[in-house]
């Protein structure tokens, strides 16, 4: 893991804070999340804000600590997805242990590659000791049906700790400890 300047670097992949997003990457980070194949791969609908209330919304979310958003750049600076812990527990004004990560890469044509493995890595490297309090566990939940993600999962050191039946679909739990981590 490497420090560049507010960035976390892990492999080719360096973590920018969305606060920190130029509006070209605000643009390209808007378009990932009005493409409908990505939202059905995340469980969600496109959005249909316009730009300028999706920023917004999105920089609230993160004055408020209700999230920790980065873009994931790949190895020449471009913006090729985001990841993100939110969900964190407790909530403010206690210090969260524990929070859910989400990561999605955006170019389809880099799918497969380890890029979203890498940026797993760089998030978790910032959760479990990045901060000023550390979280203690990072869960998430994919579809039973998307492997490649399990499996990647499974390489960062997550376990499966569950399943669950979800209208026409299986979610599957997973998380990692820090101290599992490290």
């Amino acid at each position: 893991m490497a420090a560049e300047g507010t960035g976390i670097s892990w492999g080719r992949v360096t973590l920018k804070p969305v606060p920190e997003f130029m509006p070209t990457e605000w643009h390209i980070l808007y378009r990932f999340f009005r493409d409908r194949e990505l939202a059905d791969w995340n469980g969600a609908k496109p959005i249909r804000l316009p730009e300028w209330l999706f920023r917004r919304v999105m920089l609230e979310e993160e004055q408020t600590g209700e999230r920790a958003g980065f873009g994931v750049l790949d190895e020449r600076g471009e913006l090729i997805g985001s990841t993100e812990l939110y969900d964190l527990r407790p909530p403010l004004p206690l210090t969260p242990t524990v929070g859910t990560l989400g990561v999605m890469i955006g170019v389809r044509a880099l799918w497969g590659q380890g890029y979203g493995r890498e940026a797993v890595m760089a998030l978790l490297a910032w959760a479990f000791t990045g901060r000023e309090a550390p979280l203690t566990r990072v869960r998430l939940t994919t579809f039973g049906h998307n492997r490649r993600a399990q499996r990647a999962f499974l390489a960062c050191g997550f376990r499966e700790v569950g399943r669950s039946e979800g209208p026409g679909h299986t979610d599957v739990h997973m998380e990692i400890t820090k101290g599992e981590w490290e």
